[in-house]
């Protein structure tokens, strides 16, 4: 119903300007989420292949009879509690980091969709302005 009004509905070319500006906002807002979502994912993945993996390959090569849940003959050494509280903190950091960018990925697809409906609603206006515009 909103579209059927705004396609009936004469704007002057300052409304049509100012809608086209907004839309290009909604476009760059856009962009500017779905980049730090990238950035967010790119951030996990470099911090999992060069500060995780190599956490743990030094975990296993150390405690070779301990698992990650912290079993094994000798429980009680400072240096096995610390590295598995610092093996344990790593997850919930790179689950964090992996959702929150696709969650900023997906909104910055959002408003580019909607900055595109838009767009295509404001069409039969302006070529309506246009029409008026060379028949006089």
């Amino acid at each position: 119903m909103v579209i059927q009004h705004m396609a009936t509905d004469t704007q002057t070319p300052d409304e049509i300007e100012s809608t086209l500006s907004s839309i290009k906002k909604m476009l760059v807002v856009g962009g500017l989420f779905a980049a730090v979502g990238y950035l967010l994912i790119l951030g996990a993945l470099f911090l999992e292949l060069t500060q995780f993996h190599p956490l743990l390959e030094s975990f296993f090569a150390e405690f070779t009879n301990h698992s990650l849940a912290g079993g094994g003959p000798e429980r009680a050494s400072a240096a096995l509690n610390q590295q598995l509280a610092t093996i344990h903190k790593f997850p919930s950091t790179l689950l964090w980091m992996k959702l929150g960018g696709i969650g900023h990925i997906l909104v910055g697809i959002f408003l580019a969709l909607a900055a595109i409906i838009r767009a295509l609603s404001l069409m039969p206006v302006r070529l309506g302005y246009e029409l008026t515009k060379a028949d006089a």
